[in-house]
């Protein structure tokens, strides 16, 4: 089992964080996990100064970007069992001589060397977040899930639905329609609590519970 997981920046100011993440990655069936971090509060900072300053769509993506590989160098700090991923593509070792079940994407460098060399790399605009490149690492590594931890639950809505109403960005519905399963979990919520939208299989785009 592969997943890729995407870490939402809302939820990087819980003091217990480590503790509640670790606890719901042992709660899942086993495998392997690469955790995708959103930029949090640092691309809320860039969103404010480009309405002072007004640069363009393309660089405050790539300074959001930046703003999630520096969460993501916090979380590796916060998590040392984890390892550094850039080319999700590649295969990975797999039984007890893999070593750590758990990485993070280093988001520069995937995008800069993976993403960018595609046909069609993801848009560089706001319309583009940590959810839709959570999507593109599932894809590209075929993972067997992509999951959304998120600070709230997701009403009963289909995936476009969702992204109009900012719970996932705008461009998602499109990056995440070769995936298989997509789950979405509030885990401020204790216990933890999730709808799944099993897209590959039944070509739904709403939840399926």
């Amino acid at each position: 089992m592969l997943r890729v997981v995407k870490l939402g920046g809302s939820l990087l100011d819980m003091p217990d964080l480590a503790a509640r993440l670790r606890a719901w990655l042992a709660a899942q069936t086993s495998g392997r996990a690469i955790l995708v971090i959103g930029g949090g509060a640092h691309v809320d900072a860039i969103r404010r100064a480009q309405g002072i300053h007004h640069f363009s769509d393309s660089a405050a993506h790539w300074l959001a970007i930046r703003a999630m590989a520096l969460q993501a160098e916090m979380m590796r700090s916060i998590l040392p069992e984890a390892e550094f991923l850039v080319d999700v593509s590649m295969p990975q070792p797999r039984g007890p001589a893999a070593g750590t079940q758990l990485g993070i994407l280093e988001p520069w460098r995937f995008m800069r060397e993976v993403d960018a060399h595609r046909k069609a790399p993801l848009p560089e605009s706001w319309d583009v977040t940590s959810d839709s490149i959570a999507a593109r690492v599932a894809e590209l590594s075929a993972a067997d899930e992509l999951i959304l931890l998120k600070s709230a639950l997701a009403p009963s809505a289909s995936l476009e639905d969702l992204a109009a109403a900012g719970y996932v960005d705008r461009f998602f519905p499109q990056a995440a329609k070769k995936l298989q399963v997509v789950r979405l979990v509030d885990l401020r919520a204790n216990p933890a609590r999730e709808c799944v939208f099993r897209l590959a299989e039944s070509g739904s785009r709403s939840p399926v519970r």
